[in-house]
């Protein structure tokens, strides 16, 4: 997962949840920074980036589109 993450610095992705998160199980996500057990990245919510932080224990897949 981590090598996947890298790979995409920078670009739009669709980031998959094992279980329910705040902002759905499903989602677009655009990282910025891999880190030794977590990734930080932004979603849209309302129109609005918001900067969030995932361990990479809770996602399930991560597919990159650009």
């Amino acid at each position: 997962m981590r090598s996947r993450l890298c790979n995409c610095l920078g670009s739009w992705g669709l980031l998959g949840l094992r279980r329910q998160g705040q902002f759905g199980r499903d989602f677009w996500f655009f990282p910025v920074a891999v880190r030794r057990n977590s990734v930080t990245g932004f979603i849209w919510i309302g129109g609005r980036r918001q900067r969030v932080r995932f361990n990479f224990s809770q996602i399930r897949n991560f597919i990159c589109v650009g």
